[in-house]
């Protein structure tokens, strides 16, 4: 068979052999988009009404017959597979797709055993690859106008590859720049600054990368470029971050570049000269927060004697499960006991006792294991063998166990393997085995834990489970695990709260003694870093330790906005991982209404329908995204979880989109506001001037200024009317005066006078 290329990057095009393909009709194209893209049959009825919505059902069927006729013939007949009711590609034909190419280039990156959000020499080669592949958007200049399904489909693929190529792009920049290449890399960061005018992340790079090439005057005109594009489109000034980065170009303290792939000097304010001699070796942080939890662990330990006992330690991803457990495995080793860990992995539900299996593994490892297992009797051993079947190098000749579908074989298999425990986990102090993240864990998995719980009397061993409960997951299973043993008091259920602020100031003060103890002047910030890191974590202690990591590093400002680092950015992601696309876009509506929200703007701004509303609240809620904190004006009222997850959905929004969500944001406002008493102006403007609505923003923030006023909020009522000056608003002379007026009760008379000159020669 032929081979045959479909280019949808850029204008799209159809080439068989390299030569062009003609095709008669743009719903042919389209057609066939689709269903390369998606790689799922469809039904007849569900193509036409998405093709030809306006047609009746007949209609369209017959238009969509002539189509895939011409489509079949511009084909050769090839590459589709139709029958009466469902088309689709046709299974093993040889179809080449950019998209695919693209995107499989970008996969490559992720084998190399890294962070997504880092990179390494070998991304270079792929990394070029993809951007290369990228010619323009997704099917650029291509549309249907009666046809809003594929709009919005075309629109969200759109989307959907441009963030995949910034990220790219970004990636590309990080090589460059760890190699000292500059040339390339400034290349690769205009384009990827095309991508998006407004992001000040990549203007900061490019002043960066030409300062260190050399190039000073173009570093300080992208930062004026910076300075016009944000003042035209939106109306503000730029961040902290990046006039701190000017005054430190313009001055010639620009930071050297790293060479360390891991970790990228161009994170946003990182300003001050980093020294990369001699680093620092990474220390460990200090385990604060938990005292009371480790506490109750080693008691529940002490008292093992002739029965075992259960710790459970749960809570939300990041709050410090696995660490809690290490550290108890730590204590418990210098004790001489044996201690092992088995982990359970997303995506490994399917595969059976994996938790279980890694734990005999490990514990055939040790030194001592054979001369332990020898204590095993033979029946039971030869259950554990049909687990790890390299047992039978311990002691050969095993007999052959009974087939598992006799009565009593489950019976017998799970005392094989609780025995052979037992015998590798026995000695002078009890033995803890430690099953990590059994959210994950397979059915068969949590069968055989269940029986071990079970039958802790007379089993002198400590099992500590731990698993999270942020993620929806039904686990009932567990709970029920626990339930019998928390009744004869053999178990022990921690959930572990997030930090206090005092308990981050503990971290932060045993960070700072680690790697800084010559440095007075980071004792001294201590107190104000202790106030703003609690501030960007609220307590998650993995958030601390990212943050403080960066830091030390040098990524994050001393002030300004401070950027996601990497480790937050990949939980964040690895929760929203289980989110339907209703939920989704859910959240992304409710990321531009703020860290709190209602139920009616929500409903209202993200258009969907009552019961899909609730449906996608009820999903967040269960993940433990979003937490319902009560009703406002008799609507349900959310907030997010935590302030970073907010952060995270509204940057990975769009600016087409966010702008959107605004307009429609105070859209619902305005018209909730006309019924009863609503949102104040002042937030219905900030959304329409987000939504680049620079009349109706002006209005509302005029209407803003006089209502501060009427409440004596004199300073509020000044900026207010000045922002709806900037804006344009029409009633300049007004305005002029309403700020006159404001610098007069504020004792600002020569200002005043000025306000006042200026509204009359304005008459």
């Amino acid at each position: 068979m032929s081979r045959l290329a479909l280019y949808l990057l850029g204008a799209p095009r159809i080439e068989r052999d390299s030569v062009p393909v003609g095709v008669d009709t743009r719903k042919a194209v389209a057609l066939f988009a689709y269903l390369a893209m998606t790689r799922q049959r469809r039904t007849r009825d569900a193509l036409a009404a998405f093709l030809w919505p306006e047609y009746d059902q007949t209609s369209a069927r017959a238009t969509l017959r002539r189509t895939l006729s011409a489509l079949n013939k511009a084909l050769a007949g090839a590459w589709l597979e139709v029958d009466r009711e469902t088309i689709g590609l046709a299974p093993g034909s040889d179809l080449w797709l950019d998209v695919d190419a693209f995107r499989s280039r970008l996969a490559q990156c992720r084998t190399h055993g890294h962070p997504p959000s880092e990179s390494c020499p070998r991304c270079l080669a792929p990394l070029k690859e993809a951007a290369e592949l990228y010619r323009d958007n997704f099917m650029a200049g291509f549309g249907l106008r009666d046809s809003p399904d594929f709009d919005e489909f075309q629109f969200f693929q759109s989307e959907g590859l441009r963030r995949e190529l910034a990220g790219a792009l970004e990636q590309l920049v990080r090589c460059y720049a760890a190699a000292r290449d500059f040339g390339p890399a400034i290349q690769y960061a205009r384009r990827w600054l095309s991508l998006d005018r407004l992001h000040e992340p990549a203007h900061r790079q490019l002043m960066l990368l030409y300062a260190w090439s050399g190039q000073r005057a173009a570093a300080l005109q992208q930062y004026r470029e910076c300075v016009q594009v944000l003042e035209q489109e939106l109306g503000v000034a730029p961040l902290e971050a990046t006039t701190q980065l000017y005054n430190s170009i313009k001055e010639n303290r620009t930071p050297d570049p790293t060479l360390d792939f891991g970790f990228w000097i161009l994170e946003p304010g990182s300003i001050q000269p980093t020294k990369t001699q001699n680093p620092k070796p990474k220390t460990q942080n200090h385990l604060v927060g938990r005292a009371t939890e480790w506490a109750a662990m080693l008691d529940a330990y002490n008292r093992i004697s002739d029965k075992g006992h259960v710790l459970a330690l749960l809570g939300e991803a990041g709050i410090g499960k696995t660490r809690l457990a290490e550290e108890f495995l730590g204590q418990a080793r210098a004790k001489g006991a044996a201690t092992v860990t088995g982990r359970s992995y997303e995506g490994e539900a399917n595969l059976a006792y994996g938790p279980v299996i890694g734990v005999l593994r490990a514990l055939l490892d040790r030194p001592n294991s054979e001369q332990q297992l020898e204590n095993v009797p033979v029946q039971w051993f030869s259950e554990a063998a049909r687990l790890v079947p390299e047992i039978v190098a311990v002691r050969p000749g095993l007999p052959t166990t009974p087939p598992l579908d006799n009565p009593g074989a489950q019976s017998r298999f799970f005392e094989g393997v609780r025995q052979t425990l037992l015998a590798t986990c026995s000695g002078k102090h009890p033995g803890v085995i430690f099953f990590d993240d059994l959210q994950w864990a397979d059915t068969a998995s949590l069968d055989l834990l269940t029986y071990l719980v079970r039958r802790l009397d007379g089993w002198p061993l400590c099992l500590i489970l731990a698993w999270r409960n942020d993620q929806g997951q039904d686990n009932h299973r567990l709970q029920q695990m626990l339930g019998g043993a928390q009744r004869s008091g053999l178990a022990t259920v921690l959930s572990l709260p997030r930090l206090s602020q005092l308990e981050v100031s503990d971290l932060v003060r045993s960070a700072v003694d680690a790697g800084e103890s010559n440095n007075a002047d980071a004792h001294s910030s201590s107190h104000a870093l202790v106030s703003r890191l609690y501030s960007e974590t609220e307590g998650l202690p993995l958030f601390v330790v990212e943050y403080l990591a960066a830091l030390a590093k040098g990524q994050q400002p001393p002030g300004g906005d401070w950027a996601l680092p990497g480790g937050v950015r990949d939980l964040l992601h690895s929760r929203l991982g289980a989110v339907s696309d209703t939920g989704k876009q859910l959240l992304n509506t409710a990321s531009v209404i703020g860290r709190s929200f209602d139920f009616d703007t929500l409903r209202e701004a993200s258009g969907r329908s009552e019961e899909e509303t609730v449906s996608g609240l009820e999903e967040l809620i269960g993940h433990r995204l979003v937490v319902e904190v009560g009703t406002v004006e008799h609507t349900p009222t959310y907030d997010f979880n935590h302030e970073k997850l907010r952060t995270l959905m509204y940057e990975e929004t769009s600016l087409a989109r966010r702008r959107l969500l605004h307009r429609r944001v105070a859209e619902a406002l305005r018209a909730r506001s006309s019924r009863e008493v609503g949102a104040t102006p002042g937030v219905i403007a900030h959304h329409y001037m987000l939504a680049g609505n620079e009349a109706a923003a002006a209005e509302h923030f005029k209407l803003a200024g006089e209502q501060a006023r009427s409440l004596y909020a004199n300073a509020e009522a000044l900026s207010h009317f000045r922002t709806s000056l900037a804006l344009g608003h029409p009633d300049a002379s007004g305005l002029h005066e309403a700020i006159g007026d404001m610098q007069t009760l504020l004792g600002e008379y020569g200002a005043a006078l000025s306000s006042y000159e200026t509204a009359a020669s304005l008459l």
